[in-house]
């Protein structure tokens, strides 16, 4: 079996790695792999209807893994690994010179599938809030604009805020918590823990080099805005 287990953790990775909204805007003759956000490149440059199918397909990549092993009765660590790879893979994808996204939506299907399959629902729907609340206000100011058409209220919000990837990170940070609360077992907790691990390396990593350059030496600053904010400058 332990060829089954480490074939089924590189197909998640590899699974993670798959790079399907690149895939899709290339197909409708548009390039976004120099966007900094290609969700939103996704829904302003495609519409909505790409742009939910976009986030769809990428929070699946963190489903399939996890619900793979689930069903084949593989133990609960494997379950785990599957769907931290697939983070893995969505981060530091092997088709894309391993430069990818953050992960928070392949994180949500990995982290809600391994919280609902193992019979605690409660641990997503505790990190969805804080989660919520960020967007929330992120999206408030649009909504309340005078004159704004529709299209412009269903964009994603306004300008880049705070708030959510503030509340992304403590909704992430929560599941460990609350599954070693209620009493999941260890081998699962220890996948929120890797996943919230995941995105707290990515959060500070990516295109650190050039921003700690040019802090002045307020290296500390570009490091704790990244992990609260996902940005060295507040």
């Amino acid at each position: 079996m332990l060829f089954a287990y480490t074939a089924v953790i590189i197909a998640s990775y590899l699974l993670g790695s798959v790079p399907f909204m690149i895939l899709m805007a290339r197909a409708k003759g548009i390039d976004i792999t120099s966007e900094p956000d290609m969700h939103h490149a996704m829904w302003f440059k495609l519409g909505r209807a790409w742009g939910i199918l976009g986030f769809l397909l990428d929070v699946t990549k963190g489903i399939l893994p996890v619900l793979f092993c689930y069903q084949l009765n593989f133990p609960a660590l494997i379950s785990s690994l599957g769907g931290i790879a697939a983070v893995g893979g969505q981060m530091w994808p092997v088709f894309r010179k391993f430069d990818g996204e953050r992960g928070n939506t392949t994180g949500l299907g990995a982290a809600g599938t391994l919280s609902i399959a193992y019979g605690e629902p409660l641990v997503v729907l505790i990190a969805l809030v804080p989660a919520v609340i960020g967007f929330l206000i992120r999206t408030f100011n649009r909504w309340q604009a005078s004159g704004a058409t529709i299209n412009e209220r269903l964009k994603f919000g306004g300008p880049p805020s705070l708030a959510l990837p503030l509340g992304v990170i403590i909704g992430f940070g929560s599941t460990p918590v609350t599954s070693t609360i209620f009493g999941l077992l260890p081998e699962i907790t220890l996948g929120f823990a890797g996943i919230v691990l995941l995105i707290i390396i990515r959060r500070l990593t990516v295109d650190v080099r050039q921003d700690l350059k040019t802090s002045q030496g307020r290296w500390w600053s570009v490091l704790f805005n990244r992990f609260l904010f996902d940005r060295s400058e507040i």
